[in-house]
């Protein structure tokens, strides 16, 4: 007999981790994320584990949800639950961590590559019948170049990596790693983020949104930056100071910016840096390659079970 019951929400995980839910579990699948919708299917079905992309869950479904004992976040951010709220109600909180970091890392590559060799410019004027950039815009080789990442996590280090294997220079900002760890990497390790940004011709950003990373990326930052180089954004959007970002490019202060997160999720149809050819976006994809995305549907599903028959799977995050 199938002792738990697991609440999905359409568009819900992957083939592969739906099928190991209904094989070891009641699976029962809400028509949307709304919180209304969601108390009532939770408390309709006993529902026990949660299943969440980027629905919120917080205090208000807790409190109307006696049954509820374990969210499971379909990635990595926890932006959209109330963690704090969940550990109050001792609900554990899963999230897939080590998933989907080389998807990440590899779509930061192509940024790299795609600033460099000013892809955007250069198929728009392709397609527009004029070879006019060829001879007009000098782009430049990876190899020598410095690259500093902010935030040497998992998917920190693989870029740096994947970047050394470029032969580029690589510098890292991380209050969180020591000198010694970063040294065994080949990394070089900055103590003060603007002494870091003087020295690169391209930063990346791969730290999660927290009050100590909100607006991290601001107009003090971008003056510190040489003219000629580039943001790239694999974070979260509020990271950066969109304003500010939108200034320094109007004002020459950057060559460019690759970003894969926005402040707003879609962004609004007249943002400014729409207008900016010397901008690349992706709609926050960095992680969502089919490999990732069954590989974190596997492992969610799984430890969701985990979780439920009461054992500690690895994911778990509020731990006490």
């Amino acid at each position: 007999m199938k002792k738990h019951n697991i609440l999905l929400i359409h568009p819900t995980i992957q083939p592969n981790g739906v099928s190991y839910l209904e094989e070891h579990s009641n699976v029962f699948l809400a028509p949307n994320g709304d919180t209304q919708t969601l108390i009532q299917w939770m408390n309709e079905h006993s529902i026990e584990g949660v299943l969440t992309r980027c629905e919120y869950i917080g205090k208000e479904i807790m409190d109307a949800v006696p049954t509820l004992k374990v969210i499971g976040q379909h990635g990595v951010g926890l932006d959209n639950i109330d963690v704090k709220e969940a550990t109050a109600h001792n609900i554990q909180v899963l999230n897939v961590p080590d998933a989907n970091y080389i998807s990440v890392a590899e779509h930061t590559m192509m940024f790299l590559l795609a600033l460099s060799r000013s892809l955007r410019i250069n198929d728009t004027s392709v397609r527009a019948d004029s070879w006019y950039s060829r001879e007009n815009r000098y782009t430049m080789e990876l190899l020598d170049k410095t690259l500093l990442i902010v935030g040497l996590g998992r998917i920190g280090k693989a870029v740096a990596k994947l970047a050394q294997a470029f032969s580029m220079r690589v510098l890292s900002y991380d209050n969180y790693v020591p000198q010694s760890a970063m040294e065994a990497l080949g990394i070089q390790k900055v103590d003060v983020l603007e002494e870091g940004l003087s020295q690169t011709d391209f930063v990346t950003l791969h730290v999660p949104l927290t009050k100590e990373t909100q607006g991290m990326m601001s107009t003090p930052q971008f003056e510190a930056m040489k003219n000629t180089a580039y943001l790239i954004n694999m974070g979260r959007g509020p990271v950066v100071d969109e304003d500010a970002l939108v200034a320094a490019l109007q004002q020459g202060q950057l060559a460019g910016a690759g970003l894969d997160v926005l402040n707003v999720e879609p962004p609004a149809a007249d943002h400014p840096l729409f207008q900016m050819d010397q901008v690349i976006f992706t709609p926050h994809i960095g992680g969502d390659t089919r490999e990732a995305k069954y590989r974190t549907s596997e492992i969610l599903s799984r430890t969701v079970l985990e979780a439920l028959d009461g054992k500690s799977p690895y994911n778990w995050v509020n731990r006490s």
